[in-house]
C-alpha cells in the first residue's frame, strides 16, 4: 500500500516545522513501517521544481492519505478536500483536546499525545495502525464522504490512480460493460490495472462474470521484470517503479479477492 501524508510543513526550525516533524517521526512513520505501508510528505518530494504538480499526483495515486490537521493550516484542508473528491480514504489526525473544524465534526478523528509517556507506550502508533487495518479492509473501495451518489474525481473517465492523466480514452463505464458483457472468457493484459479499484462497480462486475462460468484471466507486470520501468511514460507520471511496485502487488490482491475461488479465474504477473 501506499500512503500520503497532507500535513503542514512550515520553515525550517520554526513551531508547525518541530511539531509535523514530531507527529511525522514519533507516530505515522514508525506506525507505516509496522503496517509495511510505503509514506511521504510533500516537503520530502526531491524534484523540487514539480512538488505542486507531484503532491497532486501523490494524493491521487495512493490507497489513502493521512492529515494532520495542526493549526488548521489552509493547505492541508486544500489537499484534503481533492483526497475526498477522489474517494481516497483519509485518516484525520489532531493533537489531543483539539477538535476538527465543523465541516469535519462527524469524521472520525484520532487525537494524538506528544507527551514523552504516550509516545514511550507507543499509544499513537498502535491508535494509527488500527485505522490502516481499518482502510486496508475497504479493500480498494473509494466513496465521497459528502455524498454518497457522487462519483469520486479518479473514476469519472479511468484515469489511472499511477497518472493523472489517462492515455486511455475509455471510460469508466466502458470498462463496467466490457466485463458485465463478457460471456465465455475475459482476458485482461496491463501494466497494472490500479484504475479499476477506483471504479464504482467493478468488483462486482467482476465477481458476476466469474460466477456465470465467464473465464477471467488478469496478467499485469511484475515490478521486478526488466522492461517495467521503461513502460513507465514520464511525460504522464513522475513516480518510479518502486512508487508503483506495491500499488500494482496490492491490485493483484484486490482482483484475486473480486474474482474469489471461482475454478475459472488466473491472476499472474509477467517476471521477464
Amino acid at each position: 500500500m501506499k500512503c500520503f501524508v497532507i500535513s503542514p510543513i512550515g520553515e525550517p526550525g520554526s513551531a508547525a516545522r518541530e511539531h509535523a516533524d514530531d507527529v511525522f517521526e514519533c507516530i505515522i512513520r514508525p506506525a507505516l513501517t509496522k503496517a509495511g505501508v510505503g509514506g511521504e510528505r510533500a516537503d520530502q518530494v526531491k524534484d523540487i521544481g514539480r512538488i505542486t504538480r507531484h503532491m497532486y499526483e501523490a494524493i491521487l495515486t495512493s490507497d489513502f492519505c493521512i492529515a494532520v490537521l495542526h493549526g488548521f493550516n489552509p493547505n492541508v484542508f486544500y489537499e484534503l478536500a481533492v483526497a475526498h473528491s477522489a474517494g481516497i480514504p483519509v485518516v484525520l489526525l489532531s493533537e489531543k483536546g483539539v477538535d476538527p473544524p465543523f465541516d469535519l465534526k462527524d469524521e472520525r478523528v484520532l487525537h494524538y499525545d506528544l507527551s514523552p509517556r504516550a509516545i514511550y507506550r507507543g499509544d499513537n502508533v498502535t491508535a494509527l495502525l488500527e485505522r490502516v487495518d481499518s482502510v486496508r479492509k475497504l479493500q480498494g473501495r473509494r466513496e465521497v464522504p459528502f455524498g454518497n451518489d457522487l462519483i469520486p474525481l479518479s473514476a469519472t473517465g479511468i484515469e489511472l490512480p499511477y497518472v493523472l492523466r489517462s492515455e486511455s480514452n475509455a471510460s469508466a463505464d466502458c470498462w463496467i460493460k466490457l466485463v458485465s458483457h463478457a460471456r465465455k472468457r475475459l482476458y485482461l493484459a496491463d501494466i497494472g490495472f490500479t484504475g479499476w479499484r477506483g471504479i464504482p462497480g467493478m468488483r462486482k462486475a467482476l465477481r458476476g462474470a466469474a460466477a456465470s462460468g465467464c473465464e477471467i484471466r488478469v496478467l499485469t507486470m511484475d515490478a521486478k521484470n526488466p522492461a517495467f520501468g521503461n513502460m513507465l511514460n514520464p511525460d504522464v507520471s513522475t513516480a518510479s517503479t518502486a512508487d508503483q511496485s506495491p500499488s500494482i502487488t496490492e491490485t493483484r490482491s484486490w482482483f484475486k479477492s473480486a474474482l474469489g475461488d471461482t475454478p475459472n479465474s488466473d491472476v499472474g504477473a509477467l517476471k521477464n
